[in-house]
């Protein structure tokens, strides 16, 4: 997760020094490895100068030393702003950075025609966000990947400067006139030349999209930026599959071949996906310290992901695993309360209630975990998943570090989070960030031996299993679709989820 920054000012035309020094600070936070600014006086077809502001800050992630950004080619004066990673498409060794290898490939197209960029970022396997300014052509390309997995906004106010950056203003400041990117293609600003009366306009020059799309009749003469995967599988199952299988059976269905080995060729590409995520990431501190650590909940999404992850790492390397609960005062207030007795029922029946219902006795260490206010149903079953990642793997540390959150510090960071997510339609969406923010700050306790301890997670690099659900059809409305038109409706409920806003940027911090 490194940071963008960029503005486009036209004469007379300005950013306020407050909103830059704002966006810089922000932007830092998210790259705090290096930061670096570079700015061009464009010569354009008007009659004025156009001047760029670049700057971009790096979390370091691959390869074996720290590339700072900007990157500009020294021959060429191309100049790109990366927030990415390349896991596949272009072939990046274990001792590259893939900002070094993606500036090679961009400094050796042909600047005459889009095409070459379009087909060098289709092949792009993994998550970015970029602005490239292609000197020569005096274009400016910006754009973030297919599925939005890297945060980019705009600012395109009537009269003001063009701006992009990794994350929006703080609440002092104006927000109203900042939206993100749209994640529907690749969009350039074409300098050479002045807009025209019909054409969509940034300070004075077109503004193209280049969408993405499953190009189906190649065509030399036909600018196209293609999706690099395919179309959802709408392929039904086979016959007998299709007869015997039912929504509520309590056994398992019979498993058709073809279907078993599309099973076993999602795990290889699931696992391949891990591994290209965690295999090459640089250890800033001492040896046998977490590099990888699971957002952890318990859910079987994430206890595949981190049993994937513990196959690809040194068994010497820890795996942290992150699990977050919110204190609730409500929820404290009601154990609080007495309870109010049950109203009397027939001696009979009390008593053959009694006899059926009777607890087993529990101990001093049970009724203090029951009554903890942070056993949330995350935290009971991130610990029962952990225990489970032991028994499976019991030569791997698993470091469960529990991150406590009390009421006031949530609140306190509230507006803070809010600031930095998009969207913030419900309640949910507020929920899932707050959880994601604490988290990500890696600051808890883990409990050896009886012993609990503070830990702060060292490890730079964070695994979710959000969207497996949205992709898996793991939600109560795709078990109702299949009880209501069987595999034909499940199909259309799951392609519905991609063709609606996208699940990776649906629930992402900045």
């Amino acid at each position: 997760m490194c940071g963008i920054l960029f503005s486009l000012c036209t004469t007379g035309v300005a950013v306020e020094p407050d909103l830059w020094a704002d966006l810089m600070c922000l932007n830092t936070k998210r790259g705090p490895d290096a930061q670096g600014t570079h700015q061009i006086t464009a010569d354009t077809e008007g009659e004025n100068p156009v001047d760029l502001c670049f700057f971009s800050t790096v979390l370091h992630l691959r390869g074996p030393r720290v590339v700072a950004q900007p990157v500009e080619n020294p021959m060429t004066h191309d100049v790109l702003c990366w927030n990415g990673e390349i896991f596949g498409g272009l072939k990046v060794d274990c001792t590259d950075n893939d900002t070094r290898v993606l500036m090679d490939h961009l400094s050796q197209m042909d600047d005459r025609s889009p095409n070459g960029l379009l087909n060098l970022i289709s092949q792009i396997e993994g998550p970015f966000a970029f602005v490239y300014w292609q000197a020569r052509a005096r274009k400016l390309w910006f754009a973030r990947d297919c599925l939005g997995r890297r945060s980019l906004l705009w600012r395109r106010s009537d009269g003001g400067p063009f701006m992009l950056s990794s994350v929006g203003p703080s609440s002092r400041l104006n927000k109203k006139d900042w939206a993100e990117v749209p994640a529907t293609g690749i969009y350039c600003i074409d300098l050479s030349q002045p807009a025209r009366q019909d054409d969509v306009a940034v300070g004075g020059y077109p503004l193209k999209n280049y969408t993405w799309s499953h190009q189906t009749t190649p065509d030399a003469d036909i600018l196209t930026l293609n999706l690099p995967f395919p179309k959802l599988n709408t392929e039904m199952p086979p016959a007998d599959i299709l007869e015997t299988t039912k929504v509520d059976d309590a056994v398992e269905p019979p498993m058709d071949p073809k279907m078993d080995q599309s099973i076993d060729q999602f795990t290889e590409v699931l696992s391949e996906s891990v591994r290209c995520r965690v295999a090459d990431i640089p250890s800033f501190s001492e040896t046998n310290r977490a590099r990888v650590a699971i957002l952890f909940s318990g859910g079987i999404d994430c206890i595949c992901l981190a049993a994937l992850a513990h196959q690809h790492l040194p068994l010497s390397e820890p795996i942290d695993l992150l699990n977050v609960a919110f204190e609730n005062p409500r929820t404290e207030k009601a154990k609080q309360q007495p309870k109010s007795k049950p109203k009397s029922k027939s001696k009979s029946k009390k008593n053959k209630e009694s006899t059926e219902s009777t607890p087993e006795p529990v101990t001093s260490v049970e009724k203090e975990a029951l009554n903890s206010m942070y056993n949330t149903p995350d935290r009971l079953t991130g610990r029962a998943g952990a225990e489970e990642l032991r028994r499976i793997a019991p030569n791997r540390q698993w470091n469960f570090v529990e991150v406590d959150v009390p009421y006031t510090e949530a609140m306190e960071h509230r507006q803070t989070i809010i600031d930095r997510m998009f969207p913030l339609d419900t309640v949910m969406d507020l929920s899932i960030a707050m959880a994601f923010w604490f988290a990500s700050r890696g600051r808890g306790t883990i409990t050896y031996s009886g012993t609990t301890e503070p830990y702060e997670s060292p490890a730079r690099v964070l695994i979710s299993g959000l969207g497996a659900d949205e992709q898996l059809g793991g939600y109560s409305r795709h078990r109702e679709a299949f009880r209501q038109g069987s595999w034909e409706r499940l199909i259309q409920e799951v392609h519905a989820v991609g063709c609606r806003q996208n699940i990776y940027s649906k629930f992402r911090t900045r």
